[in-house]
């Protein structure tokens, strides 16, 4: 695997581990605001909140958008290329929010 991919699904593990629950270092969300339940630059320090455990749940991938706060800039970068994995996520992530809304 190449250090891009290796270094990719390391931040994808970690993502994973905040929504379980799991005492990682402090991580930003990125992604689009969820009524209800977050919104873009959220950090959380000490796990996620339950309702957005139960998002990434329905949805994992939220869990790209959720990154240790050291990687702020390059994810805002690569969320300037729409062809980067951190878009296409942010897109999915969108449109899950204008179909199902924040109650549902």
């Amino acid at each position: 695997m190449s250090e891009k991919k290796n270094a990719e699904k390391k931040q994808d593990e970690t993502a994973l581990k905040q929504a379980a629950g799991g005492k990682q270092s402090a991580v930003i969300y990125m992604g689009p605001a969820i009524a209800g339940v977050t919104v873009q630059g959220t950090i959380y320090k000490n796990g996620l909140t339950p309702q957005m455990q139960k998002k990434v749940q329905e949805l994992p991938a939220m869990s790209r958008l959720l990154v240790p706060v050291e990687q702020t800039a390059k994810v805002r970068k690569e969320l300037r290329d729409p062809q980067s994995a951190v878009s296409v996520c942010y897109q999915k992530t969108a449109e899950y929010v204008s179909q199902k809304g924040a109650d549902r």
